[in-house]
């Protein structure tokens, strides 16, 4: 059930019921030159589209399209918030969801950027406003599928990668210029970073992205990426979302 599709007074009646509320969190970056500037919206969209459909109790918003994306904006198309700005559109949308008398929010994240920002922030609306607020990054919810039918060295699915790329060609080929995909694997220095998103390190370092270190704006193999195994990481990581949601629906709060 779509958010915009409902009125006040079944807003009203839905928040009653105890309805969880889905806020899908992305970015508008560039993804490298074979793919286009949408591609986390895209995604995270029809993730969360996928899993909440045919569900009770449950509403989507839109997505939030635009996020802290700075790292991207040697490469044209990027449209990134300060990190104040993003702070106070992420306490203003939940409050207002809030003011309406939702008590669950599942907060969806579909870029890498917006982790720490989203989580903060989260953890100081808590404080302040008795919610049950549950946070989840889609991509992390692909680390087992990605481990069984991945064709691409550790390191491939670090930005517009394979795992993006291979549902982008499952959800919107037409987007797509796989002529113009490049490799170039991602590397950490240190042992303990991230090699991609489907392998997180412990280390944290400030991000430095830039056109020096990936000229073509890709920190993995695109190359690798077909439309079939997109269709399956599509797929798994709508379900294991799915279940999710599924549980916070099933909470006493």
């Amino acid at each position: 059930m779509l958010w915009e599709e409902l009125s006040w007074p079944q807003h009203k009646e839905m928040a009653q019921n105890g309805a969880v509320v889905v806020i899908p969190f992305a970015s508008m970056e560039q993804h490298g030159p074979h793919s286009p500037v949408v591609v986390d919206t895209l995604l995270c969209e029809n993730v969360c589209k996928k899993a909440v459909d045919g569900l009770e109790n449950v509403l989507l918003t839109r997505t939030v399209w635009t996020g802290t994306s700075h790292h991207h904006f040697e490469y044209p198309g990027t449209i990134s918030l300060r990190l104040e700005t993003y702070v106070a559109l992420i306490k203003d949308i939940i409050r207002s969801v809030a003011h309406h008398g939702y008590k669950k929010i599942f907060v969806v994240n579909g870029h890498g950027g917006n982790v720490q920002p989203l989580q903060a922030t989260l953890n100081d609306i808590g404080y302040d406003i008795e919610l049950t607020i549950w946070m989840i990054t889609y991509f992390h919810l692909g680390n087992e599928i990605s481990a069984e039918i991945r064709k691409s060295p550790v390191g491939g699915m670090a930005h517009s990668g394979e795992f993006e790329t291979a549902m982008m060609l499952h959800l919107r080929p037409d987007l797509v210029n796989m002529d113009e995909a490049v490799d170039q694997i991602n590397a950490n220095p240190h042992p303990l970073g991230t090699k991609d998103m489907h392998h997180r390190g412990m280390l944290f370092r400030p991000v430095d992205f830039n056109r020096n270190r990936a000229p073509s704006g890709v920190a993995g193999m695109p190359t690798a990426a077909t439309a079939e195994n997109g269709a399956q990481y599509f797929e798994a990581v709508s379900a294991r979302l799915r279940g999710l949601i599924e549980e916070l629906v099933a909470l006493q709060v």
